[in-house]
């Protein structure tokens, strides 16, 4: 097996292992909004911070994976490389700014119960969260598999990425809050 397709084999793998963690943060944050008391709270809150403990290191290994890839292959003139690298900007950029402050904010409120709880339970946040980070990882999937080379093509098939993730959120949005 050579070095390359072992690194291959990595990137793929590392990229299946943060869908993995997209679907317990989605189920977490799902059931987590349905919590009727700070014991269930507090089991689906432990469930979603597992997802973190697994994309962390999945993100890693595929960004430095794919970085060595798109050096053996010289892809880092090509688009859909920058635009990656854009995407998981993006994806940061909502993971930190809406799960870091919202899970605090129920983790605290898991200690008050009451009225603390349930407010801090009703956020929306959360889910919209995950569904535009999946949305945008997908669309850096599909950039890869395609190997856009215009940066500009590749920026649209990120907002596309995120308007699906909008489009997967109306249930969120239509959900009616207690």
């Amino acid at each position: 097996m050579s070095a390359y397709n072992l690194t291959l084999f990595l990137h793929i793998s590392s990229v299946l292992i943060l869908f993995f963690a997209f679907g317990i943060e989605w189920m977490a944050f799902g059931f987590l909004g349905k919590a009727q008391n700070s014991e269930e709270a507090s089991l689906w809150l432990r469930l979603a911070k597992l997802a973190p403990l697994i994309n962390g290191p999945a993100l890693l290994v595929t960004i430095l994976s794919g970085g060595y890839l798109a050096s053996v292959t010289s892809a880092f003139k090509q688009g859909w490389v920058s635009a990656s690298f854009v995407g998981i900007v993006i994806f940061a950029l909502i993971g930190g700014a809406i799960n870091a402050p919202k899970t605090k904010a129920i983790r605290l409120a898991i200690s008050s119960g009451g009225d603390a709880l349930a407010a801090a339970l009703r956020t929306k946040a959360l889910p919209v969260s995950v569904r535009l980070r999946t949305f945008t990882t997908l669309a850096i999937v599909f950039m890869m598999v395609e190997k856009l080379e215009s940066f500009s093509q590749c920026l649209l098939v990120l907002l596309g990425g995120l308007i699906l993730g909008l489009l997967f959120c109306i249930p969120v949005f239509a959900r009616k809050t207690a």
